[in-house]
């Protein structure tokens, strides 16, 4: 079972995002680049051939970089959430945050935290409000904890 820490969770962000935009970057630049060329030399049409493919894989490379930003968010939102929960949970058992763990990235009715006290369900009413926190004994747990 993985498990996913509270550093994990409250940092999620990766440097790809700061890749694709320099990718994006350079498919611009390399497109401007062709269509001046081109603009210059209107008979040669090897750069208006160029000038169409780079801003076909511009326009593409645009439309990843914009999905997965509206993925981002979402995952970003979630794991706001779960963090709000880990606080709550860390007041109501009184240890630290940093030492909980959670099984889920986004929010469910049955999830399971990983605490130095033990493993704890929880389970969230129907507004997901609030939740129940109560104490669970694990069969052979085969934990893996993500973020340590």
């Amino acid at each position: 079972m993985t498990f996913y820490s509270y550093s994990y969770l409250k940092g999620g962000q990766t440097n790809w995002g700061i890749i694709k935009i320099a990718v994006i970057s350079l498919l611009a630049l390399a497109f401007l680049v062709f269509i001046i060329k081109y603009s210059r030399n209107k008979w040669d049409l090897k750069y208006k051939d160029l000038s169409i493919i780079l801003g076909t894989l511009l326009l593409l490379a645009v439309a990843i970089q914009y999905s997965d930003f509206t993925n981002l968010r979402t995952a970003s939102v979630q794991s706001g959430q779960l963090t709000v929960v880990i606080e709550k949970s860390a007041k109501k058992l009184d240890i630290k945050p940093e030492s909980i763990a959670i099984n889920d990235t986004s929010r469910n009715n049955d999830m399971l935290i990983k605490t130095p006290k033990g493993y704890y369900s929880l389970v969230f009413n129907g507004s997901g409000s609030e939740f129940l926190l109560s104490k669970v004994d694990l069969y052979e747990p085969d934990v893996t904890v993500v973020g340590e």
